[in-house]
C-alpha cells in the first residue's frame, strides 16, 4: 500500500512538473504573437534603411542623423526589452558568464577563484562586477512575471511603433515639412519616458544593466 501511494505521489508530481512546463512554454509563445505585430511593423521601417538611412537620402535631413540614429536604437530597444520581457516570465536563465563564476567559486572557493582570475588577466572591478553578476543571477533565476501585465505593457508600446512607422512611410513620400524634426526629437523622449514610467520596461532596462557582456575565452585563456 506504501509503495502504491509512493507510486501516485510520483505519478501526480511528474505530471504537474509537464504540465506547468507546457504552461510555461504556451505562456512565453503567446506573449511573443502579441511582439509578432511590431516586429512586422519596424521591418517595414528597416527595408526602408531605417530613419537614418532616410535623413541621409533627403539633402533637408542630412545634417540631423544624431537624432535619426537614436531614434532607430530607441525603437529597437523597445522591441528588443519587450522580447526580454517575454522570454524571462519564468525566470532569468543563467547565461555564460553566470556559469562560470558559479563553477569556478564552487570548485576552488572565492578567494581561490579570485586569484586565478587576477593571474589570468581580470582587473579586481571586473572581478567584482562578475561576482555581483552571479549573485544577480541567483537571486532572479526563478523570479516570475505576470503575463496579461506584460502584455498590457506590449500594447503600451504599440503606439510608438506605429508612430515610428508613419514617420519613416511620410519621409520616404518626401512629405517632409518643418516638423519633422521636431516629431523625431518628441517620440525619442516619449520612448524614454515610457522606459522610467512603465513598471516592466524599466525592470527590463535594469535587469539588462546588470549583464557583463564580455568574450569567457579571452578571460580564461581560450583562443
Amino acid at each position: 500500500m506504501q509503495k502504491f501511494v509512493l507510486l501516485l505521489s510520483f505519478v501526480f508530481f511528474s505530471l504537474t512538473y509537464v504540465s506547468s512546463s507546457l504552461a510555461s512554454k504556451e505562456s512565453i509563445t503567446e506573449c511573443h504573437s502579441h511582439i509578432k505585430p511590431l516586429h512586422q511593423e519596424r521591418d517595414k521601417v528597416a527595408q526602408l534603411d531605417g530613419i537614418w538611412g532616410l535623413f541621409e537620402k533627403n539633402r533637408e535631413l542630412q545634417g540631423n542623423s544624431v537624432l535619426a540614429i537614436n531614434l532607430d536604437r530607441k525603437a529597437n530597444s523597445v522591441i528588443f526589452h519587450l522580447e526580454y520581457l517575454c522570454d524571462t516570465l519564468d525566470g532569468i536563465p543563467m547565461n555564460e558568464v553566470a556559469r562560470y563564476v558559479r563553477d569556478g567559486i564552487n570548485e576552488k572557493g572565492k578567494e581561490e577563484f579570485r586569484k586565478e582570475l587576477i593571474i589570468l588577466g581580470k582587473s579586481e572591478s571586473d572581478i567584482d562586477i562578475w561576482f555581483e553578476f552571479l549573485r544577480f543571477s541567483l537571486k532572479n533565476k526563478e523570479r516570475s512575471l505576470n503575463l496579461n501585465s506584460v502584455i498590457k505593457t506590449i500594447m503600451n508600446a504599440a503606439p510608438f511603433i506605429d508612430s515610428y512607422v508613419s514617420m519613416a512611410i511620410k519621409i520616404d513620400r518626401r512629405q517632409t515639412d518643418d516638423s519633422i524634426l521636431k516629431n523625431v526629437k518628441e517620440l525619442s523622449s516619449k520612448i524614454d519616458i515610457f522606459f522610467k514610467s512603465d513598471k516592466f520596461m524599466n525592470q527590463a532596462l535594469t535587469e539588462n544593466s546588470n549583464i557583463p557582456y564580455v568574450d569567457i575565452n579571452e578571460s580564461s585563456g581560450g583562443s
